[in-house]
C-alpha cells in the first residue's frame, strides 16, 4: 500500500534534498508545501503516515503565522504517536512544541563540523553509523532539551544537536544536502555568510566538498532507513 508523506518546507531553497530520492524510490506519495509562499497547512495530518518539517530562515521566536500553523500540525502529529523527522528549523518546532526553548545559540555554525553520536542515538535514528561524524551546519538558534526526550547528538558547542521525544525526531544539522544545495545556499544567503567573515571562512565550506558531501549521503541512507522502520 501506497504511504503519503507531508514535507512542510520552510524556503523553498531547504527542500528534502537527497532523501527526496529516497522516498520516492520507497513509492511514497509526497505532498510537499511552501508556508512561506502562501501554502495552506491542513488542519490535522489525517491521512498521512509520516511527517517531515525541513530549515528556513526563520526564528521559532519570531511572530509568523505560519510557524503557529506548524506547531499545531506538530502536535496533532505527535498526540497520534506519528513519525515526525524536524531538521534545524525543523527541530526548533518540535523542541518548542515539547515543552523545550529555543533561544539564539553562542554563535553561528555554518558549514562542516563534527557532532558526536549519543549512545541512544547510535541505538536509534543514527543507527549503523560511527559515534564521531562530519555534518553540514547551517543554524544561529538552538534549544534546551525538552522534557522526556533523549539526545541522540552533541557537540562541544551545542550540547543538543539531535533528540528524540515520543515518536519524534530533531535533528539540527544538515544530513539531506547535496552539493548543488550547498552551493545554492551560499548565493540564497550570501548576505549571512558576509555577517559571520569574522569567525567562518567560506574556503573552509568548499574544500574537500564532494568529499564531505559523499560522506554526507552515506549517513543521509543511514538516517532514512532508520526513519523508514518507523512508518507503519
Amino acid at each position: 500500500m501506497k504511504k503519503h508523506l507531508l514535507v512542510i518546507q520552510n524556503a523553498r531553497c531547504e527542500h528534502l534534498g537527497t532523501l527526496q530520492s529516497m522516498f520516492e524510490k520507497d513509492d511514497f506519495e509526497i505532498n510537499r508545501l511552501v508556508p512561506p509562499d502562501g501554502d495552506n497547512l491542513p488542519n490535522t495530518i489525517d491521512g498521512y503516515n509520516a511527517l517531515v518539517i525541513l530549515g528556513g530562515p526563520a526564528s521559532v521566536y519570531e511572530n509568523h503565522q505560519y510557524l503557529k500553523d506548524e506547531e499545531k500540525l506538530i502536535q496533532n502529529a505527535m498526540a497520534k504517536n506519528m513519525p515526525t523527522l524536524g531538521i534545524c528549523l525543523g527541530s526548533q518546532l518540535l523542541a518548542k512544541v515539547s515543552g523545550g526553548r529555543v533561544y539564539k545559540g553562542p554563535r553561528k555554525e555554518i558549514g562542516w563540523y563534527p557532532v558526536e553520536l549519543t549512545n541512544d542515538g547510535m541505538n536509534d535514528i543514527f543507527n549503523g553509523l560511527k559515534k564521531n561524524i562530519i555534518v553540514f551546519q547551517w543554524h544561529g538558534d538552538t534549544y534546551g532539551l525538552p522534557k522526556n526526550a533523549v539526545t541522540l547528538a552533541k557537540s562541544e558547542l551545542y550540547p543538543v544537536q539531535a533528540f528524540k521525544v515520543g515518536s519524534a525526531v530533531g535533528i539540527q544539522f544538515h544530513l539531506e544536502v547535496s552539493k548543488d544545495m550547498v552551493m545554492d545556499w551560499m548565493r540564497q544567503y550570501k548576505s549571512e555568510l558576509e555577517s559571520v567573515r569574522n569567525y567562518i571562512n567560506i574556503d573552509d565550506i568548499l574544500a574537500d566538498l564532494d568529499a564531505n558531501v559523499n560522506a554526507l549521503n552515506e549517513y543521509t541512507r543511514v538516517l532514512y532507513w532508520n526513519f523508514r522502520k518507523l512508518i507503519k
